[in-house]
């Protein structure tokens, strides 16, 4: 099984994994939620983004992995540099944890379809899987 960056790096960017068509709101939306989620289906050709129960677990995997392993590792660094104190740190990462998840929850969520349909190009309807599964 060979891992298809291209497919990966069209989702990471905003566009459908599989026509390569940015993915587009209705225009009521709100900022907020454009920011914090992703159109159910895309426009141009009808994949379903948001499939069946549990499926967004791989969001929520991104998402933690995100600030796990991106954000607190710098505030362990500033904080063995003594650029911050420890009760500032533990204060900022308490925040990061509690804020942060919602507004890079749509980039953790491009980084999701993109990581499964890296891995399963198969699954995407230009390669004959039914659009509504």
């Amino acid at each position: 099984m060979s891992f298809r960056f291209d497919i990966f790096w069209r989702s990471a960017c905003g566009q459908c994994p599989d026509c390569g068509k940015p993915l587009r709101f209705s225009p009521e939306t709100s900022l907020f939620e454009r920011l914090s989620n992703i159109p159910s289906c895309c426009s141009n050709c009808g994949l379903v983004l948001r499939r069946k129960e549990g499926f967004f677990l791989g969001a929520m995997v991104w998402n933690y992995g995100l600030i796990a392993f991106g954000i607190l590792p710098v505030l362990l660094l500033c904080l063995s540099k003594e650029w911050l104190t420890i009760g500032s740190t533990v204060k900022i990462a308490i925040g990061i944890v509690l804020l942060l998840p919602p507004f890079i929850h749509a980039l953790a969520w491009r980084f999701w379809l993109g990581t499964y349909y890296g891995f399963l190009p198969d699954q995407l309807p230009s390669q004959g899987r039914r659009v509504d599964d």
